[in-house]
């Protein structure tokens, strides 16, 4: 009796309980559940994560890539600019050519208002070498030596005198004050120079000559 007693003891110590048991695998299978649980929420962040990352990509590229739309009226504007530019370098050229011929035109003016007043004291200065009643002398030296510094100071600006007499009448370098017949001239000959003509050193005249010129009875 005593010894089934004990065996009984020894059973009833080896089995679980049934509650315990059930109690165990809730537990596990919650826990089991949690983990899937936050599995999914990885990849459902990880999945969201991925789509914005993929969207940033495509807008930056859409940014980056040229509108075509845009691209004609960019072509316009830079044909419009270059033609601008070259519209006002064309004018910009034309005023400084202008400019500088206007400035040219204001020199030559009153250099020429110089000169006519400082060929008239040269013609002074002939006239009174030719008064002298004497060649030769203090006085003509003098006078002549006055007559040489002029002609180096008009020499200094490309002038020089010109001696007309022998040569053919020519209407823009020569003013016709009087005419003369001369059997041993002809026609249209310098035979005197009332007064001397000059010009510049490539040819322009810069004052004409008052001559007399030879004209035959036919």
């Amino acid at each position: 009796m005593t010894d089934q007693n004990h065996d009984e003891t020894q059973i009833s110590t080896e089995t679980p309980d049934t509650d315990v048991v059930q109690d165990a695998e809730i537990e596990s299978q919650n826990v089991e559940a949690v983990e899937i649980t936050d599995d999914q929420e990885a990849e459902v962040v990880t999945e969201e994560e991925a789509d914005k990352a993929t969207s940033n990509s495509d807008e930056t590229k859409t940014d980056d890539q040229p509108k075509t739309d845009d691209q004609p009226k960019a072509k316009e504007k830079e044909i419009d600019w270059k033609d601008s530019y070259v519209r006002l370098a064309a004018d910009f050229d034309n005023y400084r050519k202008r400019t500088n011929k206007e400035l040219d035109d204001a020199r030559k003016r009153a250099r020429e208002g110089v000169i006519k007043e400082w060929l008239d004291v040269y013609d002074n200065t002939e006239r009174a070498i030719a008064a002298l009643p004497e060649k030769e002398g203090v006085w003509y030296d003098g006078f002549q030596a006055i007559l040489k510094q002029m002609d180096g100071c008009l020499a200094k600006f490309g002038i020089k005198p010109v001696d007309d007499v022998g040569t053919k009448f020519d209407p823009k370098r020569h003013e016709a004050i009087q005419v003369c017949p001369n059997p041993n001239l002809e026609n249209d000959t310098i035979m005197y120079v009332e007064k001397r003509g000059f010009i510049y050193e490539n040819g322009d005249v810069a004052r004409v000559a008052r001559v007399i010129v030879v004209r035959n009875p036919s």
